[in-house]
């Protein structure tokens, strides 16, 4: 699934095509699936601006329209100057940039579990009240995460750091890499974790994002693409998450276990 890494990526690829006078907008067939609601029609609307919190993107129309667009298990967006023909695209934006070129965004995701929002604001900020601090803005601190440690005492912290009503932005992979990196153990209790642990958090938190971040992503077997079509390179700044060796110590098999249904890695000497 893609998380803040890939989605800051592809926000980051869009936004120098914006502004972008949408022309038309065409759904697949099977777009039902994905397209929840329709406060508002992007047709004949300027899409100002694309912005990020947690693992969404949030389209920005003039007048406050937002549509808001979780890429779920294996969604992403393309853009092209020509229309996207690609397999499994189920929303096709054509547009016009200030100097009058043709630019086409278009949505893609082969197994349809992302969603698409299109929201006036209040709908919006109401949308949005469901995600806790984006872990990558400076709301995410050691405070902060003391904070959400206390609320749930007996949540096991690797699980507890993928639920977005908390830290907005964490993926599966992000959270076995941070608990790594901070030196915890995946399945410890938050009560057991201390100010010290929750300051360990924040800093492993910025190592994994600007690592990743910098690599375009991180792509595993027939995952996530950016806007291009290509692959992140993110892998190569993994240190436990399928990896054989602890990439910290350079000593340890790794093991993998499984915490709330989600494959779970860590290392036995540098972690406890």
């Amino acid at each position: 699934m893609p998380e803040l890494p890939e989605v800051e990526t592809i926000k980051n690829q869009i936004a120098p095509h914006l502004p972008l006078k949408v022309v038309s907008v065409v759904y697949s067939e099977v777009a039902g699936s994905i397209v929840k609601d329709k406060e508002f029609s992007p047709r004949g609307k300027v899409l100002e601006r694309v912005a990020r919190k947690g693992k969404v993107l949030l389209f920005e129309f003039e007048g406050g329209l937002v549509s808001i667009s979780g890429l779920g298990m294996s969604g992403g967006w393309r853009v092209s100057e020509t229309k996207v023909l690609e397999k499994h695209t189920h929303v096709q934006i054509k547009g016009l940039k200030e100097n009058g070129d043709t630019l086409f965004l278009a949505y893609v995701d082969p197994r349809r579990f992302g969603n698409l929002h299109h929201l006036k604001a209040e709908g919006a900020q109401k949308w949005l009240t469901r995600l806790g601090a984006d872990v990558s803005s400076p709301e995410f601190t050691a405070d902060y995460i003391w904070g959400r440690l206390q609320k749930c005492p007996q949540k096991e912290i690797k699980p507890f750091l993928l639920e977005q009503n908390h830290f907005a932005g964490v993926g599966n992979y992000m959270a076995s890499e941070v608990c790594a990196h901070a030196r915890i153990l995946p399945s410890r209790r938050n009560h057991t974790l201390t100010k010290k642990d929750a300051r360990n958090i924040e800093k492993a938190m910025k190592i994994v994002l600007e690592g990743t971040v910098k690599s375009g992503g991180t792509t595993f077997s027939g995952g996530y693409k950016d806007t291009t079509g290509n692959a992140g390179e993110g892998v190569k700044n993994l240190v436990v998450f399928y990896q054989q060796v602890c990439g910290l110590c350079e000593k340890s098999k790794v093991i993998k276990t499984v915490l709330k249904g989600r494959g779970t890695y860590h290392c036995p000497r540098c972690q406890n």
